[in-house]
């Protein structure tokens, strides 16, 4: 990628800047051997269109596959919810904020206990949907974000020594959601010699920017939320107001052409995403 440069106000030929710039004042594309490390600029083009896509595709390498992962737990999600009827999502826990879902949580979603949804009871209609593992002392599903992206810690990953398996949302005691109570409320840490006496997260959610605390783990049937107003099935995917992205989260693909799109697809959802002015309707299968 570029050639090899030096940075610094007082290399030759980056006339006083620390890194060179071309004639429209744009960082020379590169890479810079710099006090602190390596550093690599990329050439900086104006997009076709001036929309959200494009801007994300100019900055982001492998921008597709990456939408992909990123949203793949939340995709699963809404698939798990369109079979079941039983929608389940993170919200914020008091309006105006509480008429969004801020995560969509499938059946591999972790509690505050540290047991997954998949290990709680089945879904009544008293919505507490307890643990059923031995000894937990869980008495209801709380979701707690299991990837650092969710709660603005999307950085984590760049560390070398990062282990996407052993994140765990962490207290402002530092200590971890699974050292911590999961009942009686407020969660008193149980970390030897910690005198906390209550969870408060140490990030906030990416999509509200409000705490893990301010939130509740919302259980509704489908037509709860339809006579709610709220988003179902296929509307419920992520991006569904944006076609094109929405589209690029299932698949992992760029533009996906019809047939990409419905393998990704449920059965149920297959035909309503699958046509529309810009595509023909999808073969028999």
């Amino acid at each position: 990628m570029g050639e090899r440069r030096k940075a610094g106000q007082n290399v030759p030929g980056n006339n006083g800047k620390f890194f060179p710039e071309d004639s429209n004042g744009n960082i020379i594309e590169g890479t810079y051997d710099t006090p602190v490390g390596e550093v690599r600029v990329k050439k900086l083009q104006k997009a076709k269109h001036y929309d959200v896509i494009s801007m994300a595709r100019a900055m982001n390498d492998n921008f597709a596959q990456r939408t992909k992962e990123l949203f793949e737990p939340e995709v699963e999600a809404v698939k798990e919810a369109t079979e079941s009827g039983i929608y389940v999502s993170l919200r914020p826990n008091r309006p105006p904020h509480d008429d969004q879902d801020c995560i969509r949580v499938n059946a591999s979603g972790r509690c505050f206990c540290s047991h997954l949804l998949k290990e709680h009871t089945s879904f009544t209609k008293n919505r507490n949907v307890p643990c059923a593992k031995d000894n937990c002392k869980c008495k209801r599903f709380m979701y707690a974000p299991g990837r650092p992206e969710e709660f603005g810690e999307f950085w984590l990953r760049k560390r070398r020594d990062f282990d996407p398996k052993a994140y765990r949302m962490k207290c402002s005691c530092k200590h971890t959601h699974e050292e911590h109570e999961c009942y009686p409320s407020p969660y008193r840490c149980r970390a030897k010699g910690c005198g906390c006496s209550a969870f408060n997260s140490a990030s906030v959610c990416a999509a509200c920017d409000m705490h893990w605390q301010d939130h509740d783990t919302v259980f509704e049937t489908e037509q709860e939320r339809k006579q709610a107003g709220r988003q179902i099935r296929e509307d419920w995917l992520p991006f569904s107001e944006l076609p094109a992205l929405r589209d690029i989260a299932v698949t992992g693909v760029d533009n996906p052409n019809v047939e990409t799109l419905a393998d990704a697809l449920p059965p149920s959802m297959r035909d309503k995403l699958t046509q529309s002015k810009d595509r023909p309707a999808l073969p028999p299968r």
